[in-house]
């Protein structure tokens, strides 16, 4: 299938199914800054890990924690962004596909 027909076919099943369509751009900037805070997460509990303890109560390793989750969950929404980028176009060939043979069918007699 070429591009222009994939294309159409993906913007057909959007329409069709009322859906808007995913930027892969922003899919890779949410990874990109997922694992940028997790590493940096990662390097503050490090960092962190190393120190003397400090005398009472210290939550300052609460908010290292609290950036690796969401850097990991970010990550983890843009790696979904794209494969649901894959799915739909996956869906829009097969949906393609099953049009011509529906129309293939109906002609013949």
């Amino acid at each position: 299938m070429s591009p222009d027909k994939l294309e159409n076919a993906i913007d057909r099943l959007h329409s069709d199914l009322g859906f808007k369509r995913l930027n892969p751009l922003w899919a890779k900037a949410e990874i990109v800054l997922g694992l940028f805070a997790v590493a940096t997460g990662l390097l503050v509990m490090m960092k962190l890990a190393v120190r003397p303890e400090a005398e009472g109560t210290d939550l300052s390793w609460l908010g290292p924690v609290l950036l690796f989750v969401l850097g990991g969950y970010l990550t983890l929404a843009g790696h979904r962004s794209h494969l649901y980028q894959s799915n739909n176009r996956l869906a829009a060939h097969l949906a393609d596909l099953v049009r011509k043979n529906s129309t293939l069918s109906e002609k013949s007699p």
